[in-house]
């Protein structure tokens, strides 16, 4: 039985993205919690967030469109050490001061964070194929 994926691409893009935006502020007001002098913004956390993933995530997208095996390689391989890169550069600019919270603590906060990210991958992806569709014949 054939199928396949039709949507308009920019459109699925962006629910993609807002979807990942409303996680990820939701993210910053509990990392606000954990890092008690930090001074960050919600709002700007979870826009930065969402622009760090959506930036590497276009990148692979990019690579998939010339060479699908290879974006899918780097996918698969690469995501969780990408994903604690993008979670480094959120908490080093918003949260992290080394006089407030020990490493141990810094490095599970960013383990919670790239969890984070899987788990809203799931409404993400729903989002995705709901706005653009899902064909099966």
């Amino acid at each position: 039985m054939p199928g396949g994926i039709t949507f308009d691409v920019s459109s699925s893009y962006i629910t993609y993205g807002v979807i990942k935006l409303i996680g990820y502020c939701g993210a910053s007001l509990y990392f606000q919690s954990k890092y008690p002098n930090s001074n960050s913004n919600f709002l700007l956390v979870g826009i930065t967030r969402t622009m760090i993933g959506m930036l590497f995530g276009g990148i692979v997208g990019v690579i998939g469109f010339i060479q699908l095996e290879i974006a899918m390689l780097l996918f698969l391989i690469c995501l969780i050490p990408i994903r604690f890169f993008e979670w480094w550069i959120v908490f080093k600019v918003y949260f992290y001061n080394p006089k407030d919270i020990k490493l141990t603590d810094n490095s599970y906060n960013l383990g919670q964070g790239v969890i984070w990210s899987f788990m809203l991958d799931i409404p993400a992806i729903c989002g995705f194929l709901a706005n653009g569709g899902l064909w099966i014949c």
